[in-house]
């Protein structure tokens, strides 16, 4: 949660690769990243978002950490 409070939290779909992802930002493949923010598929997690996740303390998250972002996909319960 502080990564989130700090509005360093990127969120990945399951359809994608979390490393993929990390390695294309890293390596400033803008094309990609575009493609992935406009089909809604890498975003910032919303209010409503962070509220959940406070009050359900069972979501599991696997991250990868992308200084300044930490980029998570959730867990399937």
């Amino acid at each position: 949660m502080p990564h989130a409070d700090r509005d360093a939290v990127i969120m990945v779909s399951d359809s994608l690769d979390l490393v993929d992802v990390g390695f294309a930002i890293a390596n400033d493949q803008v094309n990609s990243v575009q493609q992935w923010i406009q089909a809604c598929l890498i975003y910032k997690p919303s209010i409503e978002q962070k509220s959940v996740w406070n009050e359900d303390q069972t979501k599991r998250f696997q991250a990868l950490i992308l200084q300044p972002y930490v980029l998570i996909q959730e867990l399937a319960a």
